[in-house]
C-alpha cells in the first residue's frame, strides 16, 4: 500500500466525526454555562485548554480541559480553596459526579455525559517564564498553538497522535514517558504535516534540537543547556523548558525506529497498534534458560499513591537495589520494573549470584605516606599484601550470595529502609513484606501474571535498532 494511502485510511479514523464534535462541543457550552452561573462575584476566568481547546483531539477521546484563572495575587491557599469550590459546583450544576485529583495542587475531575472534565485553578500569569505553578504555562501553549495552526495541520496532529498510540509512544505520564500532545503540535508546526516529519526524523540522532521561536544561537549552545535530553524541543512560550523533557531515550530511538519501518513499509497496523500474545511458558523458559544468567524478581504491594508519583519512586528503588549488588560484586547485566498498579515487580538480571568467600580490595600507592596509614590502620589484623607498589587486603565477605544480601536489606523495618534510600512509600510497603524469587522459582510469577509474562517477553526481545 502506498504511503498516501495508508495515510488517508489513518486519518479516517483519527478525526473525530460531526457528530462527535458537535457533541462535545455543546458539552463544552454547557460547562462554560455553568461556569458563568457558579462565578458570579469572583474576580476569576476560565479557559479552555487541552487538544479540545487547539482542535487537535483524537476520535473517541472524551477529556476536556478547563482552567480556573485567579490573579497572580491570589494566594496558594484561597486559589485552592476557591478553585475547588467552584470546580466543584460546574460539575455538579450539571448532575456530574467527581473525584479530586493531584498534580502540584489538587483539582477536580468530573464525569459528564461519557466525557472526564478536569478543571483545574491556575494562575492568570501574562508571562509564562514567571510562572508562580506548573500549570500556569498551559494557557499560553493553547493560545500559541491557536494562534498558528491551519485547520490541515490539526488533522496532521491527530495523525502523529494516532501514530505515537500505535507504536506505544504516546502520554507525557511518567509512566509511559512518551510524546505529549503539545510536543506533538509543535512538531507538526516545526515540519508542517506528519509525513515530513516522518522522513526527518527518521534520520534523528540523539540530541535533536528544534527550537521554534529561536531562542538559542545554536544547537550546541541549546544542548549545553539541555545536555541529557534526547530530544530538545524549546517551549515557544519559556525559553527554559524543554517540553520534550518527560521523553525517555528508549521511546525517542523507538520513534526514530518506527519512522524509518513506516517510511519502508507503511502499513495501517502502525496507528492501530497491534495486539500482542503472550508467551508460552516454554518459549520463556527456552530463551531464559539460553541466557545463563541469574534471574531475582522482587515482588512487593504498590502503595496507593498517582502513577505520575509510584513511576519515579519505583525507578529510583531499583536504581537503589543496582547499586546495592554491585557495591557488593554482583555484577547486574540488566534490570527493569513492572507495576499494574496493584503490585510491583522488580527485575534483576546477574552474570553473577555467588561469590568468593574471601574479598580481595585495592589499597593505595605504598608512596602515598597519609594513604597508607590509614589503610593500614582500618585493616590491622587482615592479609595485607602488595602487588604493583600498591597496598591490597583480603578477607572474609559478608555476603557471598545475592539472596542473603538482599533479604537482609529487604527486611529492615520502614525508617531503616528510607535512611538507606529507598523511596518513603514504598519504603512502607516493602518493610518486611517482599517476595524474593530466584531461578525456577520466578515462573510461578509468569504463571500467576500474563501481563507480566507480556512484559518479559519485550524485555527479553527488545531491539530499537
Amino acid at each position: 500500500m502506498e504511503i498516501h494511502d495508508v495515510l488517508k485510511k489513518a486519518m479516517r479514523f483519527s478525526v473525530p466525526e460531526i457528530g462527535e464534535r458537535k457533541s462535545t462541543e455543546n458539552l463544552c457550552r454547557k460547562i462554560e454555562e455553568s461556569f458563568r452561573k457558579v462565578a458570579k462575584g469572583y474576580n476569576v476566568k476560565a479557559v479552555f485548554c487541552g487538544s479540545v481547546a487547539k482542535g487537535t483531539w483524537l476520535a473517541g477521546n472524551k477529556d476536556i480541559d478547563m482552567f480556573l484563572l485567579f490573579n497572580e495575587k491570589t494566594s496558594r491557599k484561597n486559589l485552592e480553596e476557591k478553585g475547588m469550590m467552584l470546580a466543584k459546583k460546574i460539575i455538579t450544576n450539571l448532575w456530574g459526579k467527581y473525584e479530586i485529583a493531584y498534580s502540584e495542587h489538587p483539582y477536580v475531575r468530573g464525569f459528564l455525559a461519557d466525557h472526564r472534565v478536569e478543571i483545574v485553578p491556575a494562575y492568570d500569569i501574562k508571562d509564562a517564564g514567571k510562572i508562580k505553578s506548573a500549570v500556569d504555562r498551559t494557557p499560553h501553549h493553547v493560545k500559541y498553538v491557536e494562534n498558528r495552526i491551519t485547520e490541515n495541520q490539526m488533522n496532521e496532529v491527530r495523525l502523529l497522535k494516532k501514530f505515537c498510540r500505535g507504536i506505544g509512544a504516546y502520554g507525557s505520564d511518567l509512566r509511559t514517558e512518551g510524546f505529549s500532545g503539545y510536543l506533538c503540535e509543535l512538531l507538526i508546526l516545526e515540519h508542517d504535516n506528519f509525513e515530513n516529519l516522518l522522513k526527518e526524523a527518521s534520520c534523528w540522532n540523539p540530541g535533536k534540537v528544534i527550537d521554534l521561536a529561536e531562542y538559542y544561537d545554536s544547537e550546541e549552545k541549546t544542548r549545553e543547556r539541555f545536555p541529557h535530553d534526547p530530544l530538545v524541543v524549546i517551549d515557544p512560550v519559556d525559553k527554559n523548558r524543554n517540553v520534550a523533557a518527560v521523553l525517555s531515550a528508549e521511546k525517542f530511538l523507538l520513534f526514530v525506529k518506527k519512522c524509518r519501518e513506516f517510511l519502508d513499509r507503511p502499513d495501517i497496523e502502525f496507528f492501530e497498534g497491534t495486539e500482542e500474545t503472550p508467551p508460552t511458558m516454554s518459549e520463556l523458559r527456552d530463551n531464559m534458560e539460553h541466557r545463563e544468567s541469574r534471574f531475582f524478581m522482587i515482588k512487593f504491594r504498590a502503595p496507593v499513591i498517582q502513577e505520575d508519583v509510584l513511576w519515579p519512586q519505583i525507578r529510583k528503588f531499583r536504581k537503589r537495589i543496582v547499586d546495592l549488588l554491585e557495591d557488593a560484586d554482583f555484577r547486574v547485566m540488566r534490570s527493569d520494573v513492572w507495576s499494574d498498579g496493584v503490585k510491583c515487580i522488580l527485575v534483576l538480571e546477574l552474570l553473577n549470584d555467588e561469590l568468593p568467600k574471601i574479598q580481595v580490595r585495592e589499597g593505595p600507592s605504598i608512596f602515598d605516606k597519609e594513604g597508607t596509614r590509614g589503610f593500614l590502620q582500618r585493616y590491622q589484623g587482615y592479609n595485607i599484601f602488595v602487588e604493583d607498589n600498591k597496598w591490597f587486603v583480603e578477607y572474609s565477605r559478608k555476603y557471598r550470595t545475592a539472596s542473603e544480601l538482599l533479604e537482609e536489606f529487604l527486611d529492615n523495618s520502614r525508617e531503616v529502609l528510607k535512611d538507606s534510600g529507598v523511596p518513603g512509600y514504598l519504603a512502607r510497603e516493602i518493610a518486611g513484606r517482599v517476595e524474593i524469587f530466584r531461578d525456577s522459582a520466578v515462573y510461578r510469577l509468569f504463571r500467576r501474571y500474563e501481563p507480566f509474562r507480556l512484559f518479559m517477553k519485550n524485555y527479553l526481545y527488545k531491539n530499537l535498532v
